[in-house]
C-alpha cells in the first residue's frame, strides 16, 4: 500500500522535470534554421509588430511572398500622397494561413489596410495549423508562440518531441540546412520584400502539372470562414480596414479559366466572406511566362507586374483613380533547363503516353526489354518533348529491377509505385534544384526496403523542404541518403 504515494510522487517529479530538461536540450543546441527561408517568419513578425504609423499588411502564404514587391507598393501609394509602411505577411503554406491571421489579428490598428491574398486551393482556405514548420519558424522568435490561439498552442506542444528529435538528429549529423536560390533568409531585404533575382519560368511545361489549379473543387471550411470573418469584425472595431484580392494564378495550370467558371469562385469568395474585394479575378490570372517555379509564385518581373496592378487596385479604393505611371515589364522567356543527356537511351525500356495536350510524355509502363533490365534511367526527354510523369503502375512486372533513376522533369512519384518490385533497393533522385514529392501511399508494397539516393546539395530540400510547401518526405526522413 505505501507504494503507491511514491510513484505518484516520482510520476509529478518526472512531469515537472521533463519539460525542463526538454528546454535545456533545445537551448544548448546551436541554431539551425537562421539563414533558411523559415526565418523570415520572425523578421515579418517584427516588421508588423514594430512598424508605426498607417500600415498596408498583406496576408496570405508564399504568393505574397514571391509575388508582391512592397517597397515598389509603398513607392507608389506614397506618390499618390498616400503614406503607407507595407509590411508582407505571407511566406509558408506548411504554416498554415490559419496561422498567419491569428499572428496578425491582435497587431492590427487604427488606419490600418489589411488585404487577404489566399491561394486557390482547399488546404489554404482551411484552419491547418503545420506546428513542426512553426517551431521552425519561430527558432529565433519564440515570441510568436504568444499570438497563436489555444488550439494552436496545444498542436505545438503535441509535435515538440518530434521536432526535437529532428533537431537533434540535425545537429549530430552535422548536416544542416544549406538553402539555396529563392529559398534562404538572405533573399528577403529589410522591408521583407523578396530580391533574389528569378528571371523567368523554371517549370518544365511552364507550369506545375502535379498541381493544377481547379476553381470549382475549392471547398472553403466553416472554420475558416468564420476566423476570417471574425478578424474583420475585430479590424472594423479598431478602425482599421479589410479587402480581399486574388492570388496570382498560373492559366497554363487552370483546369478551366472560362468566364463561367471564374465567376463562380468570385461569387463563392464574395458570399463567404464579409470583406470586400477589390480586384477583378480575371486580372490575377497570368499567362506562364509571369511564373517561377511553382503555379502562384511569380518571377521578378512577374511580381512588379502584379504590384503594379495591386496598387492601382488599392488607389481607386482611397479614391485615386489614376493609373500609376509605370511602364510594365516585359514578360521573360522561359530560364527551364534545355534538353540533355538525361539517360534517354533507355527510351525504349519505357513505355510512353502523350500528356498535357500532347506536349509532354508520361511513363505508363516498360517494354520486355525494360522488364528485363537490372537498372534502368528515365529519360528526361524523348523526341524533344520532356518526361513530366510516372503512373503507379508503370513499374509492374518489374521482377529483376535493382535501381530506379529518376530524372528531374518528374516531380512527384505516385502512391504504390513500388508495389510489384520485389528486387528494387535503390531510388536515384537526379533533383539538384527542386524536390521530387511523394505520396502517403508511394512507398507501400515492396517500396519499404528501398533506399533513396539525392544529390548532396539537394539534401536539405528532402529534409526540410523548399522552403513554403508541407514538406512530404518528412516520414521518409531516415531512408534518404546522399551521393
Amino acid at each position: 500500500m505505501k507504494k503507491r504515494p511514491v510513484k505518484i510522487i516520482l510520476t509529478i517529479l518526472l512531469l515537472l522535470i521533463l519539460p525542463v530538461l526538454f528546454l535545456y536540450m533545445e537551448v544548448s543546441m546551436p541554431e539551425i534554421y537562421g539563414d533558411s527561408y523559415y526565418a523570415e517568419l520572425p523578421a515579418m513578425h517584427r516588421r508588423l509588430s514594430r512598424t508605426e504609423g498607417k500600415r498596408i499588411i498583406l496576408i496570405g502564404g508564399s504568393n505574397v511572398a514571391f509575388g508582391v514587391d512592397g517597397e515598389l507598393l509603398q513607392s507608389i501609394l506614397g506618390t499618390y500622397g498616400k503614406e503607407y509602411t507595407v509590411c508582407p505577411f505571407g511566406l509558408y503554406a506548411a504554416v498554415g494561413t490559419s496561422a498567419m491571421i491569428q499572428l496578425a489579428r491582435d497587431k492590427v490598428r487604427e488606419g490600418d489596410i489589411v488585404i487577404f491574398s489566399f491561394e486557390p486551393s482547399s488546404e489554404t482556405m482551411d484552419t491547418y495549423f503545420g506546428a513542426t514548420a512553426f517551431l521552425k519558424c519561430a527558432e529565433q522568435d519564440p515570441e510568436m508562440i504568444g499570438s497563436l490561439n489555444a488550439e494552436q498552442r496545444r498542436a505545438l506542444f503535441g509535435n515538440y518531441m518530434s521536432y526535437l528529435s529532428e533537431r537533434y538528429k540535425i545537429v549530430r549529423s552535422g548536416n544542416y540546412p544549406k538553402p539555396e536560390g529563392a529559398y534562404k533568409r538572405s533573399s528577403f531585404n529589410s522591408s521583407c520584400t523578396m530580391t533574389f533575382e528569378r528571371a523567368g519560368n523554371a517549370m518544365t511545361l511552364g507550369y506545375d502539372i502535379t498541381k493544377p489549379i481547379d476553381l470549382d473543387a475549392i471547398v472553403i471550411s466553416d472554420a475558416f470562414r468564420d476566423q476570417v470573418n471574425e478578424f474583420c469584425q475585430h479590424a472594423e472595431e479598431v478602425g482599421a480596414s479589410v479587402y480581399m484580392t486574388f492570388c496570382p494564378m498560373n492559366r497554363s495550370a487552370m483546369t478551366d479559366a472560362s468566364a463561367e467558371a471564374v465567376t463562380r469562385f468570385f461569387d463563392l469568395m464574395n458570399e463567404t466572406f464579409v470583406c470586400r474585394i477589390i480586384t477583378d479575378p480575371f486580372s490575377s490570372i497570368f499567362d506562364s511566362g509571369w511564373f517561377y517555379d511553382s503555379n502562384v509564385h511569380l518571377n521578378t518581373p512577374g511580381m512588379k507586374y502584379h504590384t503594379i496592378l495591386l496598387a492601382q487596385d488599392i488607389l481607386t479604393e482611397l479614391g485615386e483613380y489614376a493609373d500609376p505611371d509605370i511602364p510594365i515589364p516585359e514578360m521573360p522567356a522561359p530560364i527551364a533547363a534545355l534538353p540533355g543527356d538525361d539517360g534517354a537511351g533507355n527510351a525504349a525500356c519505357f513505355l510512353l503516353k502523350p500528356v498535357s495536350d500532347g506536349n509532354a510524355w508520361s511513363v505508363g509502363g516498360l517494354s520486355e526489354e525494360g522488364l528485363r533490365q537490372t537498372s534502368l534511367t528515365i529519360p528526361a526527354y524523348v523526341e524533344g518533348m520532356p518526361v513530366v510523369m510516372i503512373e503507379s503502375g508503370a513499374l509492374s512486372g518489374a521482377a529483376t529491377l535493382e535501381e530506379l533513376r529518376v530524372p528531374e522533369t518528374i516531380a512527384e512519384l505516385p502512391d504504390y509505385l513500388f508495389r510489384d518490385t520485389p528486387a528494387l533497393a535503390r531510388l536515384v533522385l537526379l533533383h539538384k534544384s527542386s524536390v521530387c514529392s511523394i505520396h502517403e501511399h508511394t512507398f507501400d508494397g515492396d517500396g519499404q526496403r528501398i533506399r533513396v539516393f539525392v544529390p548532396s546539395a539537394a539534401y536539405t530540400l528532402y529534409r526540410d523542404g523548399a522552403g513554403c510547401e508541407t514538406n512530404s518526405w518528412e516520414k521518409e526522413y531516415d531512408r534518404i541518403y546522399t551521393y
